[in-house]
């Protein structure tokens, strides 16, 4: 399904439990800007909702919200303490976020901003960093 393009003009404050971030655009282009936006993500797919209303979890979700504003023309853009968290919507193609989320409409920051923003998550992260290091060394080897 495709829908014309939206024109957005936001500047919003957005409070979910203890999370906060804040979503600002001026026309094609979001950008939500959160301390913590892997706790925005887990408390606002954790708030209790209107009836009729899912809020669903995970990496699938990312991907069809992905999908969801390259539909209707839009780019967001979700940034942290560390930068750029990820990219969604609108000019974003990547196989690495179609593999993770279903969606090419999703593209990972850089390996340093995630590893940044994972390690001060509660999850045990460590597993993850540490292959995200080993990634890291892989690829600085092969470069030289």
């Amino acid at each position: 399904m495709t829908a014309g393009p939206l024109v957005v003009r936001a500047d919003l404050a957005l409070s979910v439990g203890a999370q906060s971030a804040r979503l600002t655009g001026d026309g094609a282009d979001l950008t939500l800007t959160s301390s913590g936006p892997v706790g925005l993500w887990r408390s606002a797919t954790s708030a209790p909702w209107p009836v009729g209303i899912t809020a669903r979890s995970g990496p699938r979700a990312v991907g069809e919200l992905g999908d969801l504003l390259a539909a209707h023309g839009l780019h967001l853009d979700v940034r942290g303490p560390q930068g750029r968290v990820a990219e969604l919507g609108r000019g974003v193609s990547s196989p690495v976020g179609r593999t993770l989320t279903g969606s090419a409409g999703v593209r990972l920051g850089s390996p340093r901003v995630l590893v940044g923003t994972l390690a001060g998550e509660p999850f045990p992260w460590g597993p993850v960093v540490a292959a995200l290091v080993a990634v890291l060394l892989v690829r600085g080897v092969r470069r030289r």
